[in-house]
């Protein structure tokens, strides 16, 4: 029985650092692309793609270069990933429903009207 806990909260552990890893990476390039606009001093423009030595023949030839891979993922980012973990957390019987929302004054009323 021991073992079986202990696979399964392998199992959830690798999910959520997987999960946590493609948050991260899905926050840098979010990052990113804002220091584009806000502050160019700080963006890393994408690494140049290096192309072999055949292709490189190719283009100095006056041919055109092969086509870049789409990059695919969450908005065209490369992340892949990512999942909401709070999903999860509904699935354990032990998490309760919260408790309803405390009482407040009485319905608001315009200027001109009167309470009684």
């Amino acid at each position: 029985e021991a073992t079986e806990t202990r696979k399964a909260e392998n199992a959830e552990y690798k999910e959520t650092m997987a999960a946590n890893k493609a948050a991260k990476e899905l926050i840098g390039i979010a990052k990113n692309r804002m220091n584009r606009f806000y502050n160019p001093k700080l963006f890393k423009a994408a690494p140049k793609r290096e192309l072999s030595a055949e292709d490189r023949i190719f283009v100095s030839n006056g041919g055109t270069p092969p086509p870049t891979e789409a990059p695919g993922g969450i908005a065209n980012s490369g992340v892949t990933v990512f999942a909401q973990v709070s999903a999860h957390r509904a699935l354990d019987s032990n998490v309760v429903a919260p408790a309803p929302p405390p009482a407040t004054w009485d319905a608001y009323t315009k200027k001109g009207q009167e309470s009684n």
